[in-house]
């Protein structure tokens, strides 16, 4: 794993983030799973457990997404 990997994954991820808040949801137990790179050698995004409601909203967003 490289300096850009890590990069990209914290980028990834803080982008992610901040595209949720802007819809107005958050997952609080979201992060970026560094540990993952020295099993596998990618870093992985572990969006963490989420209510369903908040699944609900996030599934609506994407369809929403999809339809443009």
């Amino acid at each position: 794993m490289t300096a850009d990997d890590r990069r990209r994954a914290a980028d990834a991820f803080d982008d992610f983030q901040a595209t949720l808040a802007a819809a107005g949801l958050t997952l609080p137990s979201a992060g970026v799973d560094w540990r993952s790179a020295q099993t596998t050698g990618v870093v992985l995004i572990d969006l963490g457990a989420v209510r369903a409601d908040v699944v609900e909203r996030l599934t609506d967003l994407v369809r929403r997404g999809l339809r443009r």
